[in-house]
């Protein structure tokens, strides 16, 4: 398994599917490899339901993936990490490993955007199988390196351009 994170949610409306792209923390093997990015598509209701989760916001009223962290909490148990386990394509499947008051571990098979909600509110780590990654992960090049050499470019165009220039 591959820990990753959530990079980026590409939300979209109406029937064009939303994204999550999940980018793995270190590389899968040593040196210096690019990290691979996995893309998982959902729908945008699911999508805003993780974008919301990673935000923090609380609703005046507990929405379901709340309520279903909330019932855990009331019996003790608690999302241990969320696992993309497999791909059938064109489904992703996911696990939510829950660990109750006890210290038993309860697999739970689940859609990825609700294991990724879940995985939010409770700031579970997100795994993605080894092959799930090798047969359908791609190369991402993105480093934070590149992200300020980009931004410091961006912003010395910035102040080099003017109202004539358009």
């Amino acid at each position: 398994m591959k820990r990753v994170d959530i990079e980026t949610i590409v939300m979209a409306a109406g029937p064009v599917p939303s994204a999550i792209i999940l980018r793995e923390r270190t590389s899968a093997s040593a040196g210096e490899a690019p990290l691979r990015s996995l893309s998982i598509q959902t729908g945008s209701f699911e999508a805003a339901a993780i974008s919301k989760g990673i935000d923090g916001s609380t609703p005046k009223r507990p929405v379901t993936h709340d309520l279903l962290l909330h019932m855990l909490e009331a019996l003790g148990a608690r999302v241990e990490r969320v696992e993309i386990t497999r791909f059938e394509p064109p489904v992703f499947f996911a696990t939510v490993a829950l660990l109750d008051q006890n210290g038993q571990e309860h697999l739970v098979d689940a859609r990825p955007s609700d294991a990724l909600a879940l995985a939010v509110r409770s700031n579970a780590p997100i795994y993605v199988e080894d092959d799930v990654m090798n047969r359908n992960g791609t190369v991402s090049y993105r480093t934070e390196q590149k992200a300020e050499d980009e931004y410091e470019r961006f912003d010395e165009f910035a102040r080099s351009v003017s109202p004539d220039d358009f």
